[in-house]
């Protein structure tokens, strides 16, 4: 079996994602070669539990309760995980780490052609997103050193999130991806070496990958040593998992939901918009959750990581759509094959599995 990636062909599809499906993982020395071509085994670890979309980069997400995994990200109907972003009269990208008061900002996309920003304040505000797109005021934009570009989409949504984030003190704009991002590569980090990122690899307006996986053992191992507990909307993960092990995630090289198999870029290192609070937009005095984090989730080998990441704990993983174990043209249990090979399986029993992470840059934390 050989990835599409790895053989250069097209990744434009989608494959359903259910919550409640099973989850299982393979182990084996150099699980990472054995996906392609070597026989592995797959062994079970648990359920999928949560699958979040995020449209607005850095606002709340969206639960539901299935979903299409597409090379860019999470989707369902409308909704496409990072999709819109807020930038800066000149261009610079805006998250949580720079706006607090983003996160507390919800987001509707009712029909293919209206956008919905709700504020905590109960004023929202409405983009004809039809519009946008004919209009095609193409902006471009820098996030992390790197152009990108969006769709402008208007002054009167710019002047209420202009309000909302920083009481009309500095102006802003919403960018929309339109058909102008469908080119941007993940994001593989330049300071050290993952060779799992590839070149096929596509995000939209996310920081690093199309995927953030995490488990709910991890999360409640987290809580039990914090004087409050934090939600693991904190973390923003699309894919929560429910299994037996704290920090299983560690170990997994690929998962496999239903017909599609992810595949793990790197640990995710945790930064200080996981201490915003989504309620009120404001960060935890005391740092909170990073600062326990710290105690006992950063890595220690291997020893350039190690420096690099003293100050930033690990958190769940990255990942990306790897392969398709379907032939497109199986159109049994459920699956719908589209025009572009965008393919979704709805109400299919199928097991979550997993591969153990054997190989180079394996994180080997204190747990």
């Amino acid at each position: 079996m050989h990835s599409q990636a790895a053989m250069g062909g097209r990744l434009s599809w989608g494959v359903g994602l259910a919550v409640g499906m099973g989850v299982t993982t393979a182990v084996g020395v150099w699980a990472w070669k054995a996906l392609h071509g070597r026989v592995f085994k797959w062994e079970e670890v648990g359920i999928l539990d949560q699958l979040v979309i995020y449209p607005l980069k850095s606002a709340r997400g969206v639960s539901v309760p299935s979903a299409t995994a597409r090379r860019h990200g999470l989707a369902k109907d409308h909704l496409q995980d990072r999709s819109f972003m807020v930038v800066r009269e000149d261009g610079s990208f805006i998250s949580g780490r720079h706006a607090g008061s983003l996160m507390t900002v919800s987001v509707t996309l009712e029909a293919h052609d209206q956008l919905t920003l709700h504020a905590p304040d109960g004023s929202d505000i409405q983009v004809d997103l039809d519009g946008v797109t004919r209009k095609a005021a193409v902006v471009e934009a820098r996030m992390w050193g790197k152009d990108v570009k969006g769709i402008d989409c208007g002054d009167e949504v710019a002047e209420w999130l202009t309000r909302i984030l920083f009481d009309g003190e500095t102006k802003v704009r919403l960018l929309y991806k339109g058909n102008v991002m469908e080119d941007r590569p993940a994001n593989s980090p330049q300071y050290f070496t993952f060779p799992q990122f590839q070149k096929t690899d596509r995000m939209y307006y996310a920081d690093t990958c199309a995927y953030l996986v995490a488990t709910a053992p991890s999360l409640q191992d987290l809580n039990a040593r914090l004087q409050e507990p934090v939600p693991m909307s904190c973390f923003r993960p699309n894919l929560v998992i429910e299994c037996d092990t704290p920090f299983d995630e560690d170990d997994w090289a690929f998962l496999k939901i239903g017909e599609v198999v992810m595949r793990r870029l790197k640990p995710c290192e945790r930064c200080i918009q996981t201490t915003v609070n989504m309620k009120t937009g404001l960060r935890h005095p005391k740092g909170e959750p990073i600062t326990t984090l710290k105690t006992y989730r950063v890595p220690k080998e291997p020893e350039k990581l190690a420096k690099l990441w003293k100050n930033k704990p690990i958190f769940g993983v990255n990942m990306a759509t790897e392969i398709v174990l379907k032939s497109p043209k199986n159109t049994t249990n459920g699956l719908d094959i589209s025009h572009d090979f965008k393919c979704l399986i709805e109400n299919i029993s199928t097991v979550l599995q997993v591969i153990s992470y054997l190989t180079i840059n394996k994180f080997s934390g204190e747990r």
